[in-house]
């Protein structure tokens, strides 16, 4: 017995055997044109098959028949680059001891012949067998097949991990940058909203004189995508190369007037504009008294109340001093190409917290159906609280196919508690 064949023997067919690195002569071309030899390293990976029963074709006579004899090892062995991976030879091999001495039966695929092994045994489960009768196929007809519905979808679900490499690779590097972004400005939203001292430290960063809305509203000046989702089911962006802060009194948005906070535009065939007032995430939503105004009925607080009527005033302007049809400029007055219309716009308010009504044991229903049901019943603006615009800006990025485990709810009164600032 050879030590190769005992090496055979012994080899166990659940496992995968790798050589150590070898290496061979091989000869490239400079970038001068010469040929250089130089050692390219290779390795031999292994596969033991058991098998349980063979099979060989006897012919007796014209007749030719197919017998089941005694099963016999086998052993696929590949030849590939360490630096390419390129399989160099494929050889599949046995050993027979007729006659007392092991001798090994193989043969070897070399380079294409790889390729073409390869693409004949998987085109198989593809090829159209609608009759009984044969037939002749060509390579290239072979190669275009298309997969049927049902083929597809045995084959994803055979092998779901393609269907996530074919999600990873429609997604360009813009869309990975622009998710990466937004989960980042998501987590600032976050700090923002549940920890007191990173909002305060944010705040000397605007300079002095600084009001807490201000923190605000440079975050939504940098993140205006959080407004383009769920704000009445309309998309709103802010306008060409604008700031969301505008003047809303004059023929032109421009000049002196009223400010409003969010000056927004939706996004279809025709633009509309749309109008949003931006409070703090402290702002109290109720006035912070010891009794109701009535049993069980709360009053909202004099900041809700004055925000409401501040963005109800700027649409009344914006209403009796603008036209219906507006045509926007730039800073030197110059048209941009884009006209909104105006028809009794859209607006909302950002105002406070639903952890207002969070106490040590629960919710406070009587204060907060106070709240939500005076918000129901206020037609414009609509009522946003940041966390509730926390939570859509976080749906935006979730929702798009991410690896998560031990999924969160952020937010809840446990784990934040209410906000002081």
């Amino acid at each position: 017995m050879t030590d190769d064949y005992e090496y055979f023997r012994n080899k166990r067919d659940d496992r995968v055997y790798l050589s150590r690195s070898l290496s061979q002569k091989s000869y490239r071309k400079t970038t001068d044109g010469e040929v250089e030899e130089f050692e390219r390293p290779f390795r031999i990976v292994s596969k033991i098959i058991g098998c349980a029963e063979s099979h060989q074709f006897f012919r007796d006579g014209k007749q030719v028949s197919l017998r089941i004899t005694e099963g016999q090892r086998q052993e696929i062995k590949a030849t590939f680059y360490e630096d390419t991976r390129d399989v160099a030879t494929l050889q599949i091999q046995k050993y027979t001891v007729e006659g007392g001495s092991p001798h090994k039966c193989y043969f070897t695929f070399i380079g294409d012949e790889i390729s073409s092994l390869y693409n004949f045994l998987r085109n198989i489960e593809f090829l159209p067998i609608k009759d009984e009768h044969s037939t002749k196929l060509d390579d290239k007809f072979v190669e275009s097949l298309v997969l049927t519905k049902e083929q597809a979808l045995r084959l994803l679900s055979q092998q779901p991990q393609l269907f996530e490499e074919l999600t990873r690779h429609q997604i360009t590097a813009r869309d990975v940058a622009v998710l990466g972004h937004r989960r980042k400005q998501v987590a600032e939203f976050e700090s923002l909203l549940f920890d007191d001292s990173h909002f305060l430290k944010r705040k000397p960063e605007l300079g002095q004189g600084k009001r807490n809305e201000d923190v605000w509203q440079r975050f939504f000046e940098q993140n205006t995508w959080i407004f383009g989702y769920g704000l009445n089911y309309f998309l709103n962006s802010p306008l060409d190369n604008e700031k969301l802060e505008q003047v809303v009194k004059g023929h032109d948005l421009t000049g002196s007037g009223k400010r409003v906070d969010a000056l927004l535009k939706t996004q279809g065939l025709i633009g509309a504009l749309s109008f949003g007032e931006i409070k703090t995430h402290a702002t109290h939503l109720l006035k912070q008294i010891s009794s109701p105004y009535r049993k069980e009925c709360w009053q909202i607080s004099d900041e809700l109340a004055g925000g409401i009527g501040q963005v109800q005033r700027s649409v009344q302007v914006s209403l009796a001093n603008i036209r219906s049809r507006t045509e926007i400029t730039d800073s030197s007055g110059a048209p941009t190409g884009e006209q909104l219309f105006l028809y009794q716009p859209k607006c909302f308010i950002v105002v406070g917290s639903l952890s207002e009504f969070q106490t040590e044991h629960g919710i406070n229903e009587e204060k907060y159906s106070s709240f939500e049901l005076f918000r129901r019943n206020t037609m414009s603006p609509e009522i946003i609280t940041f966390d509730e615009l926390f939570e859509r800006a976080r749906f935006i990025v979730e929702s798009i196919p991410k690896e998560t485990e031990n999924y969160e709810p952020i937010g809840r009164a446990e784990s934040r508690g209410k906000q002081s600032i």
